[in-house]
């Protein structure tokens, strides 16, 4: 898992092994791989919080999410299911998989009945390209702009919505000069079945 980060998210944002581990330790079912060969392509992961800690901090990826590690954000029956990571390899892209690792992610959280709400904070990657704009005005384009944000975008185009953005959220990111987008996904499909 941890070689797909290295070769999918800037240096300074991948996860380590051990953080991994750690998640993988702390809550199992919401660490989810792609595999083709015998081989992890692709990654996403999550945890289960509560209001009352996601509001305390939610501002900042390294409270919310413990430095990456989840032991003491986790918990095991918090009401709010968090996406906190997707990744796909380069040479793997081009396939869905990260839309079907999120996918999997929701329908999950969906499944467990004591969870209200199904949030994640994204990065607005391509922030660093627009001298100029704030954050508002970055984001206030429809995400089928092609000039808008690749990656929040994947999310909006899913369903999401955004919620608050936050400054300092992650400053190590510097593609999205720090900023994370809380985006909520609805709590029930909203798909028709034929």
């Amino acid at each position: 898992m941890a070689q797909v980060d290295s070769r999918c998210w800037p240096a300074e944002l991948a996860l380590t092994a051990d953080q991994y581990q750690a998640r993988v330790e702390t809550y199992a079912p919401g660490q989810l791989v792609a595999v083709a060969d015998d081989h992890i392509i692709g990654v996403s992961s999550s945890q289960r919080v509560t209001t009352s800690l996601l509001e305390q901090y939610g501002d900042q990826y390294d409270r919310i999410t413990d430095q990456g590690c989840i032991r003491r954000t986790h918990r095991v029956k918090g009401e709010i299911y968090q996406l906190i990571h997707v990744g796909v390899l380069p040479e793997a892209r081009g396939r869905r998989l990260g839309r079907q690792l999120v996918d999997a992610q929701i329908t999950f959280a969906r499944s467990i009945a004591s969870v209200r709400r199904i949030v994640g904070v994204t990065r607005p990657a391509g922030f660093h390209r627009s001298a100029g704009l704030t954050i508002d005005e970055y984001l206030n384009r429809p995400p089928e702009d092609p000039d808008f944000d690749a990656v929040v975008a994947f999310h909006l185009l899913a369903g999401a919505r955004v919620v608050s953005i936050h400054a300092n959220f992650r400053p190590a990111d510097v593609e999205a000069c720090g900023y994370g987008i809380l985006i909520e996904y609805p709590r029930t499909s909203t798909s028709c079945a034929r």
